[in-house]
């Protein structure tokens, strides 16, 4: 077995962190949500019975809004890199355990070899035609990986553009191997590239251009952030 072949086996094993208390169970809330967003399209309860539901989900959403100012944040494990970023991998829409609406898909880096790998397996909730996942979710979890492979270069990078191609349907519920690489780095530009695929046959690949950014981007990202929340608070 090759060495992304080994990594890609020890995601699916489920890696284990350090992540507390208050992180599982922040995990745990969303893998429930997860299921239902999943179940919704799909369901054919009567009228008063979602309506049901959807009272019970804002009295549930009222009891997460209230916070305790003095609480600590429910972030997993680890220091960040990048400012404001601390806890993305477990928050982000793509690939967070805490946010029902990733897939989640399941990325892990091999440094020696320069490559990210990883799979993910669409839902329900992303299907755009029948039985088929939306193009656009498609394009978002190489992005992801393209984004991921793109710190080879040792600096932190935006996305600048990204092109997409498809090759084939991609089918919800078939698990889909993800893998991405750097390609070139010159100057502030990064370029990465990477590719869906299901036994070997790619369905979807993806070229990216990344621009290379400071920490600094982030503080002014971080700082506006919170002008935001207090606007809103005021």
């Amino acid at each position: 077995m090759d060495r992304p072949e080994k990594l890609l086996q020890h995601l699916r094993e489920g890696p284990g962190d350090d992540a507390g208390e208050a992180t599982v169970a922040r995990r745990e809330t969303a893998a429930a949500l997860r299921e239902l967003c999943h179940a919704i399209g799909a369901s054919r309860a009567a009228p008063d019975r979602l309506r049901e539901v959807a009272a019970a989900l804002r009295v549930q959403g009222r009891i997460l809004a209230e916070v305790d100012p003095a609480a600590p944040p429910a972030s997993a494990a680890g220091v960040a890199t990048v400012p404001g970023m601390h806890d993305f991998h477990d928050r982000g829409p793509i690939a967070g355990r805490a946010n029902p609406l990733a897939p989640p898909a399941v990325l892990g880096v091999d440094r020696d070899a320069s490559i990210v790998v990883g799979e993910v397996t669409f839902g329900p909730a992303f299907e755009g035609a029948p039985g088929i996942a939306h193009g656009g979710f498609v394009a978002a979890v190489l992005d992801e990986a393209l984004g991921m492979a793109s710190a080879f270069c040792g600096r932190v990078c935006m996305t600048a553009e990204l092109v997409t191609r498809y090759r084939r349907h991609t089918p919800i519920g078939t698990p889909l191997r993800i893998e991405a690489r750097l390609d070139a780095a010159e100057g502030r530009r990064v370029r990465t590239s990477g590719e869906l695929s299901i036994d070997g046959t790619v369905i979807a690949e993806a070229r990216g251009l990344f621009v290379a950014v400071g920490a600094a981007k982030f503080d002014d990202l971080v700082s506006a952030r919170a002008q935001r929340g207090a606007e809103r608070d005021e």
